[in-house]
């Protein structure tokens, strides 16, 4: 605080400072390439979402190429794919694993 007040002679003011020519292009294109990239990690995991969601709870329909492609083309638009997903999330229940898990003291075996 109170610095430059005493002095008697003018100093430079340097907050109309911008960037040269080149270095706006630059920024311009850093920018663009880390929003793309942005989007494109958003558009593989809504893919891999989608076809999760797709292959069912235990993975009973495989993906194939016809799968893998309607799940990027779904994945472009990944900010409502993602809403999508969490409005309609199917609450997962958790088994036992494997056959022959006792109830819960009921003596009778439960098959999974």
């Amino acid at each position: 605080m109170g610095q430059n007040l005493s002095l008697s002679e003018p100093f430079a003011d340097t907050s109309g400072v911008v960037l040269s020519p080149a270095d706006r292009t630059a920024d311009i294109i850093l920018g663009i390439t880390w929003a793309c990239s942005a989007y494109g990690i958003g558009v593989i995991f809504a893919a891999v979402k989608l076809l999760e969601r797709w292959a069912g709870e235990h993975g009973e329909r495989g993906a194939n190429l016809v799968s893998v492609v309607g799940a990027f083309l779904c994945g472009s638009a990944w900010p409502l794919v993602l809403v999508y997903l969490w409005f309609t999330e199917k609450e997962v229940q958790r088994r036992g694993v494997g056959v022959g898990v006792y109830g819960l003291g009921q003596g009778q075996v439960v098959k999974v």
